[in-house]
C-alpha cells in the first residue's frame, strides 16, 4: 500500500459569505501515485476541493462559529498533520508547504504575458526555491529540451505568450506543473479548452512524466478522460437540503460515490462494474434529478 497522503472524514467546507456548506465529504483518502479524478454537476464542490487539498483557500475554518462547530469531529490530515491547525500557523507556512508539495494547472492558464513560453515553463522550478538559481536554470533547460518536443513546441523557447494558440498555451501550462517535481499535482478543468485529440495526447504526457510515485487531483467534466486515466474517481452528488425555508443544493461525497479501478474493473462498494457500465452509471448521475 502506498503512502496516505490526504485524510478526510466528516468534513465540511465553507466560504466566509457562505451561512451552509457547500461540501460535505463523509470518507475520502488520497494515496501516492494515484490518479484521482473528480466529477460532477456544476456547483456541486469540485473546484472547492481542490482549493482545499492545495492550501488556496480556507474552506474549513473562519469566523462562523456556526459553521466551525461542524468540523469539530472532522478529520482533514496531509501527511498526518492537520490541516485544521496548518491554517492557524499563517501564510508564511501555507507559503511554503505549497511551494514544497504542490504544482497546479488551471484551465486559465495562469501565465505570464510578459514572459517567452521558455521562461514560463521555468518560472515553477524557480519559485520558492533555495537552491542556486544557475544550477535551477541549468537544470530546468534541460528538462524543458526534452519536454518541448513531445509537446509539439519545439522552438517554444522564442514564443510570445500572447502570440500563442490556446491549445499552445496549455500545453506550456502542462510542462510548467510537471518539470517542478513537485509530489502532488493539482489541475482544474486542464483539459477543458482542448479538443479530444489534444486533451488524450496531453494526458498521456502527462500521466507518463508524472510516474508511479507521483499524485495527481484532476477535476474534469470529460467523463472518458477520467475513464482513460483515473485509478480512482470521485463523483460528487448533489443534495438538496432546506435551510430556513430555503432549498439548498450543495455536493457531498461517500463511498457510495468513489469508483476505484483494479484490474481493469472499477468497484464501487460491493459492486464491480467493467467501462460500459461505469460509463452509463456516470452519466446517469450526471442527468438533472
Amino acid at each position: 500500500m502506498n503512502k496516505l497522503l490526504f485524510e478526510i472524514n466528516k468534513l465540511f467546507c465553507f466560504y466566509k459569505a457562505s451561512k451552509v456548506p457547500v461540501l460535505e465529504i463523509n470518507d475520502f483518502n488520497i494515496y501516492a501515485g494515484e490518479r484521482v479524478f473528480i466529477i460532477g454537476q456544476s456547483g456541486v464542490g469540485k473546484s472547492t476541493i481542490l482549493e482545499s487539498l492545495g492550501l488556496m483557500n480556507n474552506t474549513i475554518k473562519n469566523k462562523n462559529n456556526h459553521l466551525n462547530k461542524k468540523n469539530l469531529n472532522a478529520t482533514f490530515n496531509f501527511k498526518d498533520e492537520s490541516f485544521l491547525n496548518i491554517w492557524d500557523k499563517g501564510e508564511e507556512n501555507l507559503r511554503k508547504k505549497r511551494n514544497k508539495n504542490f504544482s497546479f494547472i488551471f484551465q486559465s492558464n495562469n501565465l505570464f504575458k510578459s514572459m517567452s513560453g521558455y521562461q514560463n515553463i521555468i518560472s515553477g522550478s524557480l519559485i520558492g526555491s533555495y537552491d542556486d538559481i544557475n544550477k535551477i536554470k541549468s537544470k530546468a533547460a534541460h528538462i524543458v529540451r526534452d519536454l518541448l518536443p513531445d509537446l509539439n513546441l519545439k522552438d517554444g523557447k522564442d514564443f510570445d505568450i500572447v502570440k500563442m494558440s490556446g491549445g499552445q498555451r496549455q500545453r506550456v501550462s502542462f510542462a510548467r506543473a510537471i518539470i517542478t517535481g513537485k509530489d502532488i499535482l493539482f489541475a482544474d478543468e486542464p483539459t477543458g479548452n482542448l479538443d479530444w485529440y489534444n486533451a488524450d495526447k496531453l494526458m498521456k504526457y502527462l500521466d507518463e512524466k508524472l510516474g508511479e510515485d507521483r499524485t495527481a487531483v484532476v477535476v474534469t467534466h470529460d467523463i472518458e478522460i477520467a475513464l482513460n486515466f483515473a485509478t480512482k474517481i470521485i463523483f460528487i452528488d448533489k443534495v438538496q437540503k432546506n435551510q430556513d425555508g430555503v432549498p439548498h443544493f450543495f455536493g457531498r461525497i461517500s463511498n457510495q460515490t468513489i469508483y476505484k479501478k483494479q484490474d481493469d474493473k472499477w468497484h464501487n462498494k460491493d459492486n464491480i462494474m467493467g467501462k460500459s457500465a461505469i460509463r452509463d452509471e456516470l452519466r446517469n448521475k450526471f442527468l438533472p434529478k
